[in-house]
């Protein structure tokens, strides 16, 4: 059965060369390795990111040693796809994504160096990893205490910071869910929703642990629409990074 849960090593530098560590974290429907998957290219330096089993796509987050060698690279993945049609979807809220990816940061930092993190998140997993920062910063006498300061920097590549009115859309899937006898995870869908109470808490999180901590933030957003089962629509990103106005570049 395909591995797709939890922290997967790309590359790791020895341990006298490591100078950060790059997580990327998917977001809906994502995936911690075809989510960072692209077509194949002609280029020979994209060549050797592809696939070891053949597949047509390259995966880039391999290219990434050709120019930071010293950064470890790792892919995290969690249950995000909703509505399943070969069966039910898992049903962890937000929150408790948040705190498995901290928990899973956190072993995989036990023994090595305690470097600086960089993060690469898309759509969903942008609020993941910033309520996974917030828990850090107010939990104490544990290990999960450390990645909050080591957080150098997060990319937000179609982050709904505001929430989407798209993510609305995704509630017609409850009924072709039910017709299949399958349990879809709205709670996630409520979360991305405008008004949502999750952003909301998440949001204001965040911006107070900003007050206290520089972390770089760098968003993008998609320029264009692409669906899944038809009903999602995953252009979900806003112009605007928080609530607060806290420019990202």
């Amino acid at each position: 059965m395909e591995q797709r849960i939890g922290l997967e090593e790309v590359f790791c530098p020895p341990e006298d060369k490591l100078v950060a560590q790059i997580v990327f974290v998917h977001g809906l429907f994502g995936h911690r390795r075809k989510t960072w998957t692209s077509q194949m290219s002609t280029s020979n330096t994209e060549r050797e990111g592809a696939e070891d089993n053949g597949s047509e796509g390259v995966f880039w987050p391999r290219l990434l040693p050709a120019v930071l060698p010293g950064a470890q690279i790792l892919t995290w993945g969690y249950d995000a796809d909703v509505s399943r049609f070969l069966g039910s979807s898992g049903q962890n809220t937000v929150h408790q994504h948040a705190t498995n990816l901290l928990s899973d940061l956190a072993d995989s930092r036990q023994d090595g160096p305690k470097v600086p993190i960089i993060f690469v998140c898309h759509s969903l997993g942008g609020i993941v990893v910033k309520d996974a920062l917030t828990q850090s910063i107010a939990t104490e006498g544990t290990r999960l205490k450390e990645i909050a300061p080591a957080a150098y920097g997060v990319i937000f590549l179609g982050t709904p910071h505001r929430g989407s009115k798209s993510a609305s859309l995704g509630r017609y899937a409850y009924n072709i869910t039910l017709a299949a006898t399958k349990r879809p995870n709205l709670k996630l869908l409520r979360a991305l929703e405008r008004n949502s109470e999750v952003l909301d808490r998440v949001t204001d999180a965040f911006n107070q642990m900003l007050l206290k901590q520089e972390i770089r933030l760098y968003s993008f957003r998609e320029e264009q629409e692409t669906r899944k089962y038809l009903v999602f629509n995953t252009m979900v990103a806003c112009t605007s990074l928080f609530r607060s106005g806290r420019d990202a570049s």
